[in-house]
């Protein structure tokens, strides 16, 4: 009975010059797939839910017992919410790894976590709205030429509207992703206004719902300081998050059409350069370095060609010579979604202006979660210095 040939044999048989075609051919294929997936994401980003994992929580007195996950077993600070949230909330100390289990202390609680609940288990620590701060806050829209985007307004503990922070969220990020800052905003004395902008979750579609990646979305934020200035704030600062950083720079070149004057600029793990970010997100999937420049580079022509996108307006590293703005920058160093190499390069081209806080081991926008104390004086020290007068609130963080 004759002999199967096998696949190896039968690969040899193959001319040379066919196999090196069959391969740049299945090459292309993955490049082409790679970037038709990355445009994608790049362009659109609608998240429902803020990133968390439901768990069953066990109690003993100030100590709870979580499942062990890559969210229980987080650094730092995490936040839970039972499935019936007006039933408790607690933040989390750091973890002890006991078996399958993780052991945290209750840092604090508000209402009571019962033993045997399911919770909603986070780094982001908070998924309502202040109002699981139990502070008082206004549900409202700010009115742009697209639309009228949801926000909040959180106002000042003394009543006074001097100074107002404009908190925008980043790429597939929502409010609640910042409200783990917003107790330092309150005792730094300024107002706070959360806000969304075009084609994120909950906001107005705008074209084909593609996001400019910074650019169009600053006329939001811009947007937000015409309603604050007519609420009665008198100045602000911009306080951004991952794609709302490069936001908050975008709208801070435009001072001339900001209805508030500028004091400052505060950025939590900033999309500085995007092409950088495209090609980082590749590799971190695995991809080969060589096969995710090619795949960033045609995931550029690809949003270019679909959006009319010009990635060098929201090159913020390219714009940092311009800049006059003071900004407090955070970024961790095992942050994957953006290098911190961008946030180096931004600290050491403008040293004049940037007062940075590398944060050893820290994931993307968690920096607070691994020192919240530290954090925290941070924001104050910076609000203080950049809004003189501005009436401080309570024991400010020293």
């Amino acid at each position: 009975m004759p002999r199967t040939p096998s696949l190896l044999s039968r690969l040899r048989a193959v001319p040379p010059r066919r196999l090196a075609g069959w391969a740049a051919l299945g090459y292309a294929a993955a490049i082409l797939a790679g970037a038709l997936v990355g445009a994608e994401i790049t362009l659109r980003s609608k998240t429902r839910r803020i990133k968390g994992e439901f768990v069953p929580v066990g109690r003993r007195g100030g100590d709870v017992y979580l499942p062990a996950t890559p969210e229980t077993l987080s650094r730092g600070v995490i936040g839970i919410v039972p499935l019936r949230p007006s039933r408790g909330h607690a933040l989390l100390g750091p973890p002890q790894l006991l078996g399958t289990l993780v052991r945290r202390r209750i840092l604090e609680e508000r209402g009571v976590v019962p033993n045997g609940s399911v919770a909603w288990a986070s780094t982001f620590v908070y998924n309502g709205t202040p109002a699981q701060l139990g502070l008082p806050f206004q549900n409202f829209k700010v009115p742009t030429a697209v639309g009228e985007m949801p926000a909040w307004h959180v106002p000042p503990v003394g009543g006074e509207r001097d100074a107002v922070a404009i908190v925008i969220h980043g790429h597939g990020g929502q409010r609640a992703q910042a409200l783990r800052m917003l107790p330092a905003l309150r005792r730094s004395g300024v107002g706070s206004v959360f806000v969304t902008f075009r084609n994120a979750y909950g906001a107005p579609r705008v074209g084909q719902g593609f996001h400019s990646l910074g650019d169009q979305e600053a006329e939001d934020v811009l947007a937000a300081l015409e309603w604050a200035a007519r609420a009665g704030y008198r100045r602000a600062v911009l306080y951004g998050f991952s794609m709302g950083g490069n936001i908050a720079l975008c709208a801070a070149q435009r001072p001339e059409r900001a209805a508030l004057p500028l004091a400052g600029v505060l950025l939590d793990c900033p999309v500085l350069d995007w092409r950088d970010v495209i090609r980082a997100n590749g590799q971190r999937f695995g991809i080969p370095g060589f096969m995710a420049a090619h795949i960033g580079r045609f995931v550029e022509w690809l949003v270019t060609r679909r959006s009319g996108q010009d990635f060098d307006l929201v090159d913020q590293l390219r714009a940092s010579p311009r800049f006059t703005l003071p900004v407090m920058l955070w970024h961790g160093t095992r942050d994957r979604t953006v290098p911190v190499g961008q946030a180096d390069a931004l600290a050491a081209a403008r040293p004049d202006l940037v007062e940075y806080r590398r944060v050893e081991g820290a994931k993307h926008i968690r920096c607070w979660n691994l020192d919240p104390g530290g954090y925290d004086a941070q924001l104050e020290t910076f609000i203080r210095r950049v809004l003189p007068g501005v009436q401080v609130q309570g024991e400010p963080h020293a």
